[in-house]
């Protein structure tokens, strides 16, 4: 095995957790022109029908220290002191906004860790840079992508490095439209140069071997013969199926109504993002786009910080 295989052992990500909260709808949704897969997520529903959105944040809190601190800084494993030293040091590093209809939270920092965890738990590509941790102040925003993950692909025996992007909304078009729009920005002032040397500076992990296997494959900031680009999408947004659920049927019956109406949006998400597509430049890169509805983005956001406090 090379060393550039040995990526794929740090994701961080519980399958358990990801299993307990969230769940996937198998679909035929296809978009048309270049490679997408659509990734129909879902909240899961508690015995009384409703998503379990607190259960998802306070579980993406316990993911805090994984998220903003690299493993090189902190001991592989840890006293109970260290261990609140560092959630504190972590917590320290988001945004505490008042989230309101009016006033949303355009930092995004939930949806960011939302789409962590998703790449790690679906796509098996950890997390390889800690963006959170070079923040000099925790009002600044994290330049470039929403993340940056890697793995050893053994159906193609490339690496992809995927580049996140979370846009969590109150209307999915919004949502999607500026999803794109930032990646075609990323793209025209070729910030994948500065994304991989950021692989190459602050590498997550302490062991330099792998190190230098994942820095190898990055020719003066270009991607190398053995590198495939890739962009994770999540698309978060308000779904008005949740409020016709008529929770007076047993948990699988509700659930099928649930899914039956997202399946069929998953329809109107596919033409909405197949005419993104249509105008975006840049065909040969491959995406994951991540579809997820929430009965209320201002209440996970509300969530997420409560839990942080």
């Amino acid at each position: 095995m090379s060393s550039q295989e040995d990526i794929n052992k740090y994701t961080s990500v519980n399958l358990d957790d990801y299993n307990n909260c969230l769940g996937v709808l198998e679909h035929e949704h296809t978009v048309d022109g270049l490679s997408a897969q659509i990734r129909m997520h879902y909240i899961k529903l508690d015995g009384n029908g409703r998503p379990m959105v607190k259960a998802l944040a306070k579980m993406l809190y316990t993911y805090i220290i994984d998220y903003c601190i690299a493993a090189r800084n902190r001991p592989e494993l840890l006293t109970a002191q260290q261990s609140a030293k560092l959630i504190k040091q972590a917590r320290d590093l988001f945004r505490h906004p008042d989230i309101t209809d009016e006033s949303p939270d355009k930092t995004g920092e939930a949806g960011e860790l939302l789409l962590y965890f998703l790449i790690e738990a679906v796509l098996n590509a950890p997390q390889v840079v800690s963006k959170m941790e070079l923040k000099t102040n925790h009002k600044d925003e994290v330049k470039g992508s929403d993340g940056i993950h890697a793995r050893f692909n053994q159906d193609t025996g490339l690496v992809d490095f995927f580049f996140g992007e979370s846009k969590i909304y109150k209307e999915s078009s919004s949502a999607i439209a500026d999803a794109i729009k930032s990646i075609d920005q990323f793209h025209d002032i070729e910030m994948y140069q500065h994304e991989f040397t950021m692989v190459t500076k602050h590498f997550k992990y302490a062991d330099e071997k792998i190190r230098g296997a994942i820095s190898d494959l990055i020719i003066h900031g270009e991607p190398g013969p053995d590198v495939c680009i890739n962009h994770a999408c999540l698309i978060g947004y308000d779904f008005k199926g949740f409020d016709s659920l008529t929770n007076k049927g047993a948990p699988d019956e509700v659930l099928k109504e649930f899914l039956d109406a997202f399946l069929k949006d998953g329809s109107r998400l596919t033409k909405l993002i197949q005419k993104r597509f249509n105008e975006f430049d840049n065909k040969h890169i491959k995406f994951d786009v991540f579809f997820l509805p929430f009965p209320s983005v201002v209440e996970f956001r509300n969530a997420f910080n409560a839990a942080l406090d």
